[in-house]
Order: structure tokens, then C-alpha cells, then sequence
């Protein structure tokens, strides 16, 4: 088998958290790294300029490609005057296939690996490495870390997108690789490095509670102040066999198995609308929740007492009941939600859910698909770990 550094693949991270940036910057493995408008927004990020100076400072080593589409010629002489590379605008809204398929053919790449905003935070250099002997030794696979939704996908020949409907996010790219352009499918084994994607406040405090956690990382705040009581309980409910715990959301099956052999608490498991963003359910309205139904019925201060009665503590992948009762919070209303911030909502629906969501009678932490998913995994990880003391 040939060694790491006589490949011939380049892999660049693509994502927007300095973070999880940051972390990826000391892997060997990693030669660079690519964002652009849509995964800053993602990251809740409006000052587009003010982070790519703070990248730059912080990234020295390494080349960074700032994809920035923008009408505005003041704004892209700012940015390629910090170095950015000025991609014309030719998808508005951004289409993440179409602008892969355009970057593969304009730079004759054969072998790709994309890795979406935070993403990887917990992957070893050896994990990384595996992955791309994995992707140099093989000639028509598509590895991911989720079929269904997934955030690290790594595929050749990469002229399989010519085969394909290029999807508009990451997300459904495997899947469409695999069902449209005929390659072989192999999922990444599950493992909180593999799992977790830091797309929220309450993924990136957890993130820093894991023992493998950089240290540059743990020394972060990352909300802590804010939602350290709910995940010390959380952490103490997992390991403690009399205790229950309500796990609600795109639970997938790795998870239930990991669930059945590394808790020592009773879990009550609610799995709703697996792969509702990449089939497109969320936009298109057709998501159904059984709890959605309930909440419409009882409203948010019932809803979350009768939630008590089930549980001691719960997990809430909020994005299922909000994709049912049609709301589309914009990113910064949503952040502040998911740190229990009520008094920086304008919406009256959101912000009334949150209220309740916060003086619920147990511990519970919101958040997206990554909650139930490599979040849930990295938390029970760190109680084992003996976190909180």
C-alpha cells in the first residue's frame, strides 16, 4: 500500500467553522481548504469579510479558497485583496452540485473529497489518511459518513457527477452516486469523529466536553455558560441505570445500536423524518411528525410537561416538529432558540416554544439532526469519560 504522501489525491476541507478549521489545519492529510457564502450563513456568520481575515490570521500554512459571489466590486476587492480566489457568480441561489461539478471539470480532478462546515472535528490524522489510501485504491466507490444526510463524502471517478442530478446541498450526494451513477456505496464506521457535524451552539459544547477534543478547542467557551447545567445532568442521566431518557428527531440505526450497548439508562427513542432534507420534505412541506400533531393540539408549555411525563431528560431534533408546523426560521432567531434565548426572537410561534422549552421540568438540550446523531454520541462518550466529574 502506498504511503499518505506518495498519493496522488489533494483533499481540501470545505466548511466554515474556524474552529473545526483549525483542528483540521495540523493533519498532514489536509492541504487546504475551501468555504463560501452559504456555508457561512450555515455557521451563522453575516460578516463575510470580518471571517475571512480572522481565517486568514489564523490559517498561515495552508491555501484557503474563499468561493464569494458577489455583485458588489468594492466587497471583491475586499476579499481578493485578503487573498480569496473570486469565483463569478453562476448558481444564485449557491448550488453545491453544479459549483462541484464546474471546480472537478475546470481542474481535471479525478478523485474527490469534500468535507462540509463542521465536520471532522474529532478525525484523527490516521482516520484521514485511511480514508484517502481507501479513495486511491479504488476506481468506482462513493465513501460517506451518512448515506441518507451526509457531511464527508470522498467518490471516484469524479466524472460520475456527469451521471447524475446534482443535488443543491451535500447532504443527498451519496445517495445519488450510488442509485444514478452506479458506484459502490460504503458508509465510514460510526464513531463520534464520523458522526458529528458542528452546526450548532449546543454541537460545539458538546464537542469540547469529548477526551479527544483538541486542546485548543477545549480551552474555547463554546456556550458553555449557558448550557453547561443541562449537559452536566444529561452526562450523570445516561450512566445512571433508574433514569430515562427521550431521544426525539432523525434518530438513524447506528444510533439505536450504539444506544442499546453504551447507556446505562432507559431510552425512549421517537425517530421521525430520517433523511427529510435530502429528499427535500422540509422545503417542500410534506414532513409529518407525531409530535408535530401533539404540539399543534396542546401547545408549547402542555407540550413540553406531557414530554416530562416520558422522560427525565431529552434530546430534541426541534428541526422535525419545526419542518411540520412550517416554520423557517432564519439562522440567527433559530441559534438563539437553540441556546434557550427567547428574548431575542421576534417571531411570537418561536418564541413561545422556546420560553417553554426552557422552563420545561427536565434537562433538555435542541438542536438539529447532528443532536441525535454524532452529538448524542459525543456526549455519551465524555460521561463515560467521567465528564462532569
Amino acid at each position: 500500500m502506498k504511503a499518505a504522501s506518495e498519493l496522488n489525491v489533494k483533499i481540501f476541507a470545505d466548511g466554515a467553522d474556524l474552529k473545526g478549521i483549525s483542528n483540521l489545519s495540523r493533519n498532514p492529510v489536509i492541504k487546504g481548504f475551501t468555504t463560501n457564502p452559504t456555508l457561512m450563513w450555515k455557521a451563522g456568520l453575516t460578516d463575510y469579510a470580518e471571517f475571512a481575515q480572522r481565517l486568514l490570521e489564523r490559517i498561515t500554512k495552508h491555501p484557503i479558497s474563499f468561493e464569494v459571489f458577489a455583485d458588489d466590486a468594492e466587497a471583491s476587492a475586499a476579499f481578493r485583496a485578503k487573498g480569496a480566489e473570486i469565483i463569478p457568480d453562476r448558481t444564485q441561489p449557491f448550488h453545491f452540485g453544479q459549483e462541484l461539478q464546474r471546480i472537478v471539470r475546470e481542474r481535471k480532478l479525478d478523485r474527490v473529497c469534500t468535507i462540509g462546515a463542521g465536520a471532522g472535528a474529532l478525525l484523527t490524522t490516521a482516520e484521514l489518511r485511511v480514508l484517502r489510501e481507501d479513495l486511491e485504491s479504488s476506481e468506482a466507490i462513493v465513501l460517506s459518513n451518512n448515506a441518507y444526510s451526509a457531511d464527508l463524502v470522498a467518490f471516484a471517478p469524479a466524472s460520475a457527477l456527469d451521471a447524475i442530478d446534482l443535488p443543491a446541498t451535500d447532504n443527498p450526494l451519496p445517495r445519488r452516486l450510488h442509485q444514478q451513477a452506479g458506484l459502490s456505496s460504503r458508509q465510514l464506521e460510526k464513531s463520534a469523529a464520523t458522526l458529528l457535524d458542528v452546526d450548532t451552539p449546543t454541537d460545539a459544547a458538546l464537542l469540547v466536553r469529548h477526551p479527544a477534543c483538541p486542546p485548543e478547542l477545549r480551552v474555547l467557551q463554546a456556550w458553555q455558560d449557558i448550557l453547561s447545567d443541562r449537559i452536566d445532568a444529561l452526562m450523570r442521566l445516561v450512566t445512571t441505570p433508574e433514569k430515562e431518557l427521550l431521544v426525539a428527531g432523525r434518530v438513524g440505526a447506528p444510533v439505536w445500536t450504539f444506544i442499546e450497548t453504551q447507556t446505562a439508562c432507559r431510552v425512549r427513542m421517537l425517530a421521525e423524518e430520517r433523511g427529510m432534507q435530502a429528499a427535500g420534505r422540509d422545503t417542500s412541506g410534506e414532513a409529518r411528525s407525531a409530535l408535530g400533531f401533539l404540539y399543534r393540539e396542546v401547545g408549547p408549555r402542555r407540550f413540553f410537561a406531557e414530554m416530562g411525563e416520558l422522560c427525565d431528560g431529552m434530546l430534541f431534533d426541534m428541526l422535525v416538529l419545526f419542518a411540520h408546523l412550517g416554520w423557517r426560521p432564519g439562522g440567527e432567531e433559530r441559534f438563539a432558540s437553540y441556546l434557550f434565548m427567547s428574548e431575542r426572537i421576534q417571531a411570537k410561534p418561536l418564541r413561545e416554544f422556546t420560553e417553554a422549552a426552557r422552563e420545561a421540568p427536565f434537562p433538555l438540550l435542541l438542536g438539529g439532526h447532528t443532536l441525535v446523531s454524532g452529538a448524542f454520541w459525543t456526549m455519551v462518550e465524555a460521561a463515560w469519560h467521567g465528564h462532569p466529574e
